[in-house]
C-alpha cells in the first residue's frame, strides 16, 4: 500500500563514500611480500649511495649540518651562498682540527721553531685531512690514562680509610671512579667526532638522513594536527621534495645523475613489483607470488623507469628550445624586436610546460599504479594521470589527503608498535646482565642504548668501552635491532604503493566508470590453452567474464540442404460397424 514505509536493510557505505576504501590500504600494505619487496628496496637505495660515498671525491663531500645551512640561506636571503658557507665552515674545523694535533701532541714543535710555524704545520695538515688516525689514536691513549688513573685514585682512597668507615669510603670512591670513567669516555668520544668532521659527511648519507628526519616531522606534525603553521606538515613535505633534492641536484650535480639513475632503477624495478602485488590483491582480493610480481616487474622494467622521467624531459626540451630561439635576441637592433614580436610563443611555451609540471606532480603517484592495473607502458601512465588529475583535480587531492592522515595514523601505529617490542625486550633482557662495561655503565645499555634513553629506534653503538667478545656480541644485536627497525622504513614504502593503487581504482572509477575489479591479468604458461596460439595476449578480467559468457552457450546452427519434412499421413479411420 501506498501508507506503508520502507525499511532500509543496509547501506553500502563504499558505494556511498568511496574514500572508505583508502583505510583498507593499511591491511594491503602490511602483507609479508610487500614489505620483503621494501625492504630489498630500502636496503639496494643504501648499499648503492654507501658504495658512491665511499668512491666519491674527498673534497666534494659534505659538510655537517650543510642541508640544514641551505634551507636557511635559500629561505633567508641574505646575499651568502652555500660556496661562502662551505668555505667559512671548512675553514673552522680545519683551525679545530689543527688545535687538537697540538693539543694532543700529533704535531709537535721542532727545534728552534716558532708556535706560529708549528700551527702552519698543524694547519697545512688539517687542510689535506691527514694524520687522523694518530689523532684518534692519541685520543685512546688519553682516555685510558684517565681510567687507570680513576683505578688508582679509587685503590688510594680505600686503602688510606679507616676501617670504621670503610664501607661508606668504599661507596664514594666507586661513585667517583664510575662518574671519571664515564667522562673519560664521554669526553674521548665527543672529541673524536670532532676530529672525524676533518672528513665531511658522504652526500647520500647527508640527503638519506635529511629526507627520513623530514618524513619523521610530518608524522610528528600530523599527530598533533599542525598542518600549515610554521613547522607544520605542509613545510616538511615541502623540505622533503625540494629542499633536500636540489640542494643535491644543483651543488652534487654529478653524484644526482649517478645516484638518481641508480635510484630510479631500484624504484622501478621494487616499486613497480610492490604496485603489482597491491594491483592484484585491491581488484581481485588475490596475493600473487614475489616471483610473479618481479617477473612483471622485469618485464614492464622500461616503461616504470621512463614514466616519471619522460614529463621532465618535456619540460626540459621545451625550455631549450625557448633557449636557443632565445639567442637571437642578440643580434643588433633586430634581435630585440623580433624576440618581443614573437614574444607570444615564449608565453605559450611556458603554459605548456607549467601543465606538464602540474600534471606530473599531481598524478606522479597514479603513474605505477596505471602500469600495473592496465599492464600498459609509460606513455599510457602519463596519459591517464594526467587526464585524471585534471578531471577531477579537487577529489583527487581529497583522496591524496585523507591517504596522508591515515598512512600517518598507521606508520605512528607500527612505529609505537616496535617501539614496545624493543622495549619489553631491553628491560628483561637487561635483568639478567649485571656485567659493566668499561666506562662503568650497564654492558646491556652500551651494546645497545634503551630506546627509552635515547628516545629512538634507531641507534648507533660504543664499541671503546666494549671488549672483542662484546663488540661481537653488540654487532650482532645491532644487526637484528637495524633489521626490525628497517621494517618501519618497508612499511611506509609498501602503504605509498597500496595507498595509491586504491586512489587509481577509484579515480577511474570516477572519470572512466570502469569497476574496480577490472584488472590486467597475465596467463602463465601452465594457464596457457593448448588450443590457443603461444604469445596471445592476456585479457582483462571483465573483457574474460564477457567473451566466456558470450561462448558458453554457442547458438545452434540452422541445419542446411535438408529435404522438407515429409506430408503428414491421414489418421487410419475404421468405419463404424452397421
Amino acid at each position: 500500500m501506498s501508507g506503508e514505509g520502507r525499511v532500509i536493510h543496509g547501506v553500502d557505505w563504499q558505494q556511498t563514500f568511496p574514500f572508505i576504501q583508502i583505510f583498507n590500504s593499511f591491511r594491503v600494505a602490511i602483507h609479508l611480500s610487500k614489505l620483503a619487496l621494501g625492504l630489498a628496496l630500502l636496503l639496494s637505495v643504501w648499499i648503492g649511495g654507501a658504495v658512491l660515498d665511499g668512491i666519491w671525491f674527498h673534497s666534494a663531500r659534505a659538510l655537517p649540518g650543510e642541508i640544514g645551512a641551505y634551507s636557511q640561506i635559500a629561505s633567508n636571503d641574505s646575499g651568502q651562498s652555500l660556496t661562502q658557507w662551505r668555505d667559512e665552515t671548512r675553514s673552522q674545523i680545519e683551525a679545530t682540527y689543527a688545535g687538537m694535533l697540538e693539543d694532543y701532541g700529533v704535531i709537535t714543535p721542532g727545534d728552534n721553531e716558532a708556535p706560529a710555524d708549528e700551527y702552519q704545520r698543524a694547519l697545512d695538515t688539517a687542510k689535506k685531512g691527514d694524520s687522523l688516525g694518530d689523532l684518534e689514536k692519541k685520543i685512546a691513549e688519553r682516555r685510558d690514562a684517565a681510567v687507570k688513573q680513576a683505578d688508582s685514585d679509587y685503590d688510594t682512597a680505600v686503602r688510606s680509610a679507616d676501617s670504621r668507615n670503610l664501607d661508606q669510603v668504599k661507596h664514594d670512591a666507586a661513585t667517583a671512579r664510575d662518574e671519571a670513567k664515564m667522562a673519560a669516555f664521554d669526553r674521548a668520544r665527543a672529541d673524536e667526532e670532532q676530529a672525524q668532521e676533518i672528513n665531511g659527511e658522504g652526500l647520500f648519507s647527508a640527503f638519506f638522513g635529511y629526507e627520513i628526519h623530514q618524513v619523521y616531522l610530518v608524522v610528528q606534525a600530523v599527530a598533533h594536527n599542525n598542518w600549515v603553521a610554521p613547522d607544520g606538515a605542509v613545510e616538511h613535505l615541502f623540505n622533503f621534495f625540494t629542499v633536500g633534492p636540489v640542494w643535491l641536484i644543483f651543488h652534487h650535480t654529478i653524484f644526482f645523475v649517478f645516484f638518481g639513475l641508480w635510484f630510479l632503477l631500484i624504484w622501478a624495478l621494487f616499486g613497480g613489483a610492490i604496485s603489482r602485488i597491491a594491483a592484484v590483491q585491491v581488484a581481485r582480493d588475490e596475493k600473487i607470488s614475489i616471483r610473479q610480481a618481479m617477473n612483471f616487474a622485469v618485464g614492464k622494467l622500461l616503461s616504470f623507469g621512463s614514466a616519471p622521467v619522460i614529463p621532465v624531459a618535456i619540460v626540459l626540451a621545451i625550455g631549450l628550445i625557448l633557449a636557443a630561439a632565445a639567442l637571437l635576441g642578440n643580434i643588433p637592433f633586430v634581435g630585440p624586436i623580433a624576440i618581443g614580436a614573437c614574444f607570444a610563443f615564449a608565453l605559450l611555451a611556458g603554459f605548456v610546460m607549467t601543465l606538464v609540471l602540474l600534471g606530473t606532480a599531481g598524478g606522479f603517484n597514479l603513474m605505477y599504479p596505471t602500469i600495473a592495473v592496465e599492464g600498459s607502458d609509460s606513455f599510457d601512465a602519463i596519459s591517464r594521470s594526467f587526464s585524471y588529475v585534471y578531471a577531477r583535480p579537487w577529489r583527487m587531492l581529497f583522496y591524496s589527503l585523507v591517504a596522508l592522515v591515515y598512512g600517518a595514523a598507521t606508520y605512528i601505529f607500527v612505529h609505537c608498535f616496535i617501539y614496545i617490542m624493543l622495549v619489553l625486550a631491553h628491560h628483561f633482557v637487561g635483568m639478567g646482565i649485571f656485567t659493566r662495561a668499561a666506562d662503568s655503565r650497564d654492558l646491556l645499555s652500551v651494546m645497545w642504548p634503551s630506546p627509552v634513553t635515547t628516545g629512538r629506534v634507531a641507534y648507533s653503538v660504543h664499541y671503546d668501552a666494549l671488549g672483542p667478545g662484546q663488540s661481537l656480541g653488540a654487532f650482532f644485536i645491532h644487526i637484528w635491532v637495524s633489521l626490525l627497525v628497517s621494517f618501519l622504513g618497508s612499511f611506509a614504502i609498501s602503504l605509498y604503493f597500496s595507498a595509491n593503487t586504491i586512489i587509481y581504482y577509484l579515480m577511474r572509477q570516477e572519470v572512466d566508470s570502469t569497476e574496480m575489479d577490472d584488472v590486467y591479468l597475465e596467463q602463465s604458461p601452465d594457464d596457457q590453452d593448448p588450443s590457443m596460439p603461444m604469445g596471445m595476449e592476456p585479457v582483462h578480467v571483465s573483457a574474460a567474464v564477457t567473451v566466456i559468457s558470450a561462448t558458453a552457450e554457442p547458438p545452434a546452427e540452422e541445419p542446411k540442404d535438408l529435404p522438407p519434412p515429409a506430408a503428414p499421413e491421414p489418421p487410419n479411420e475404421t468405419p463404424a460397424s452397421s
